[in-house]
């Protein structure tokens, strides 16, 4: 099995000379069953990322042909100044790393980043004080050593 493995990592390229004993071949064993679980875990992701993908595209489709059958409006129809703000509302969107673009899913991600500036503020603030009290022991360590 870890014969077969190294090989199908260096191909056509001849693979290296390695002490074959009962503990090379465990390790190799174990890189082997390792590199493999990730390969399936790779495998996976990419499936689960063009399922997504497909979704994705569908509700796009769903919400353009809503858009042109209830407003007849395509994107065609729009001004240059219209995609543009279309384009902005989608980079928006993706930005705060909102789930849609209802004014709800707004609030909650703006309130998202705002609980972690103050979160951020907080701790800037702790680090400034400790920062603070360091330099007054530093200062009053120097004051000893200059009077020794």
């Amino acid at each position: 099995q870890v014969t077969l493995w190294l090989k199908k990592i260096y191909g056509n390229e001849p693979i290296p000379q390695y002490e074959v004993n009962a503990r090379t071949v465990d390790i190799l064993h174990d890189l082997a069953e390792f590199n493999e679980a990730r390969d399936r875990d790779v495998s996976l992701l990419i499936e689960y990322m063009k399922q997504k993908e497909a979704e994705y595209e569908a509700e796009a489709n769903y919400l353009a042909g809503l858009l042109t059958e209830s407003l007849d409006l395509s994107e065609s129809s729009l001004s240059k100044e219209g995609i543009r703000y279309l384009n902005v509302l989608v980079d928006t969107a993706m930005t705060l790393e909102m789930k849609d673009t209802s004014l709800a899913s707004c609030f909650c991600a703006i309130d998202d980043l705002t609980s972690e500036l103050y979160a951020a503020e907080s701790e800037n603030r702790e680090i400034k004080l400790e920062s603070s009290k360091i330099k007054e022991k530093l200062t009053a360590v120097l004051m000893l050593e200059k009077k020794l």
